[in-house]
């Protein structure tokens, strides 16, 4: 295996250190200032991707650097920052966004970060996946076939991980494969926040009983923070229109006061808590990635007594907003909140956005302690005509 010499920058978005000594170069578990050799696993397009397999490896060592408390980590794909204290990670993590939004957040605004009050045992959900050939189940391992024990996994919080555990007495896990002939799939472990004991699929799409923030914690910070905004934006002595985009089951917009709320997701009737609704949420069931959302939601407005939303809610998957050209020329509103879990779609369309709206807020915060993830939230205000 061929070796590559390092002196690491800065981190990237992906939680890498990035060096460029003779050729760029991304190398996993690494840290800022440090030095040694690394083992090149892939090579494309002239970038070089390297692993960090032993920290004995390392010639300078980050002040910064400790010992992980997961006994896998070091061959675990789910966590990034587990060699460093919980400090620096939050520093890593914000300017990494500094970074990649250089060019496009004013100077004026200032990235506000939202630390988690706990690194370890805040996931509500797991996915664990299983191999009936190898009888293996686990999870990804990034140098092995084989799957790690997830038992050990620290993330989930303790009843998923108390099931998960369970699912290992006596390789019960292979109890609940009905279908013997599906000889690799995932189990997925998951505790909604209305629940006391986890919820057991196989093989289903992800958060199939309804998506809810993986960490409930922070999911209340998030929501708490967007209806500060709202207070703090929209003079909502009148009522006002909110449109609430990918709002699944609106738990981001049901702290607004005197607010019409149109909520669209798919299917997002079916993840609504009665006790939880605001009476004012009205919920559209529409699949926002195919044929023509934009057009669907200005019609719909046009029967309403408002003529336009007063503030757009956006809080989509990973591949951000589509048509979001389209909303922009065809939805004219005062606000949008746009919330995102990944920062690359949340730059393309933030960029696309600032054709008619100036950013005035940029928050991160860290839902998913020990990885590369975390929630950006961006306020935009409608530029003066």
């Amino acid at each position: 295996m061929e070796n590559i010499n390092f002196k690491i920058e800065h981190m990237d978005p992906l939680g890498q250190g990035v060096s460029k000594e003779n050729k760029i170069a991304f190398i996993e578990k690494t840290l800022p200032g440090e030095t040694g050799t690394a083992e090149i696993y892939r090579k494309a397009k002239g970038v070089i991707f390297g692993r960090l397999l032993n920290a004995d490896k390392l010639e300078i060592e980050s002040e910064t650097r400790i010992i992980p408390e997961c006994p896998h980590y070091n061959e675990c794909r789910g966590c990034q920052y587990l060699h460093t204290d919980y400090k620096s990670e939050i520093y890593f993590k914000t300017e990494s966004l500094n970074r990649m939004f250089k060019k496009v957040l004013p100077e004026s605004v200032k990235i506000i970060t939202h630390s988690a009050s706990q690194r370890f045992a805040y996931r509500n959900r797991v996915q664990i996946h299983y191999n009936l050939n190898h009888e293996n189940f686990g999870l990804i391992s990034s140098y092995s076939i084989h799957l790690i024990n997830a038992s050990d996994c620290l993330l989930p919080e303790k009843p998923v991980r108390d099931a998960v555990k369970n699912l290992y007495k006596n390789n019960s896990w292979k109890d609940i494969i009905k279908n013997k002939n599906e000889k690799k799939g995932y189990i997925e472990v998951y505790l909604k926040p209305e629940d006391t004991i986890p919820k057991i699929t196989v093989n289903k799409l992800y958060a199939e009983g309804g998506f809810t923030q993986v960490n409930n914690r922070m999911g209340k910070v998030l929501s708490d923070l967007v209806t500060k905004m709202y207070n703090k934006y929209l003079d909502n002595s009148n009522e006002l229109q909110v449109l609430d985009i990918f709002g699944g089951n609106g738990n981001l917009s049901k702290d607004f006061k005197n607010a019409c709320i149109n909520v669209y997701d798919l299917n997002t009737n079916s993840t609504v808590i009665p006790e939880m609704q605001n009476k004012n949420q009205h919920y559209i069931n529409i699949d926002l990635y195919k044929n023509d959302p934009v057009n669907y939601i200005k019609n719909s407005l046009k029967s309403s007594k408002f003529s336009a939303p007063d503030l757009i809610v956006f809080d989509p998957p990973r591949a951000g907003v589509k048509f979001i050209d389209s909303y922009i020329e065809n939805i004219d509103t005062s606000f949008i909140f746009y919330i995102s879990c990944d920062p690359a779609t949340l730059k393309r369309d933030a960029i696309k956005i600032q054709s008619r709206y100036n950013i005035v807020e940029m928050h991160m915060l860290d839902l998913f302690p020990g990885t590369r993830h975390f929630e950006t939230l961006i306020a935009f205000r409608k530029l003066e005509e």
